[in-house]
């Protein structure tokens, strides 16, 4: 069998591998590391998230078994409480100690590298638009108003899902936060984070029996442009879809 030649995949691989005798020595720059939040200072409009409910739902082996990506969303609008529940299973807050606040996803070193944006299309009481998840505020900040889903399913290889479902979440990376400590592995954690992410939107869309499909093909500056972010410090790296099923 002819063995191909690596690609650039391939390549990252083998030289971001960890091997015994040749690993990097040295101390963290502790002084200089990067926050694991990203805070706009004055955006358009300010929604703290509501309260869960978080009793009463699906109980976990049932909505694991259930879970499915769903791409046909129909025109009927999900809720604050619904956006909000979404939200707290991929970034919220559940404890603080020993200098971290832990959130419900696991990611490498406790960093966070992962950001959430949010394009509502059809949310109860809310405008469409594209809206930023601060994580220490619990809060959700507009960025910018308008209808954005033509644009994202144009961005996401033309799949129509991204326009139809209610809210589309749109994660990105801040490089260096994970790369502070990790250097260049950092990019396999931070695709490892985004996963671990774009899981729990699924399963919390199962248990509030909503639709979810998350999405990997988009055309990247695309979707960087969108957000207003350079893709070098901060990158797209993952988008989720929910709404309610068609």
């Amino acid at each position: 069998m002819v063995r191909a030649e690596a690609g650039i995949g391939g390549r990252y691989h083998q030289e971001t591998r960890y091997r015994r005798h040749s690993m990097q020595g040295g101390g963290l720059d502790w002084a200089h590391q990067p926050s694991p939040y990203k805070e706009f200072p004055h955006p358009l409009k300010r929604f703290p998230i509501q309260s869960l409910v978080q009793k009463g739902r699906k109980p976990l082996w049932e909505t694991i078994g259930e879970r499915r990506s769903i791409r046909n969303f129909s025109s009927d609008p999900i809720t604050f409480s619904d956006l909000s529940e979404l939200i707290w299973a991929t970034q919220g807050i559940t404890l603080k100690g020993r200098g971290y606040e832990f959130r419900t996803c696991p990611s490498a070193g406790a960093l966070y590298p992962i950001e959430t944006y949010v394009a509502v299309n059809r949310v109860e009481a809310f405008s469409p638009g594209i809206y930023h998840y601060q994580v220490k505020k619990a809060e959700l900040a507009l960025l910018m108003e308008g209808n954005v889903g033509s644009e994202l399913a144009h961005a996401g290889l033309g799949q129509e899902m991204l326009e139809e479902a209610a809210a589309v979440f749109v994660w990105t990376a801040v490089i260096e936060r994970s790369r502070w400590k990790y250097r260049e592995r950092a990019y396999r954690y931070i695709y490892m984070d985004a996963g671990h992410i774009g899981q729990n939107l699924y399963l919390a869309a199962t248990a509030l029996n909503l639709g979810c499909c998350t999405v990997g093909a988009f055309f990247d500056e695309e979707v960087d442009h969108l957000l207003g972010i350079n893709g070098e410090d901060e990158i797209s790296v993952y988008l989720g879809a929910v709404g309610n099923v068609e």
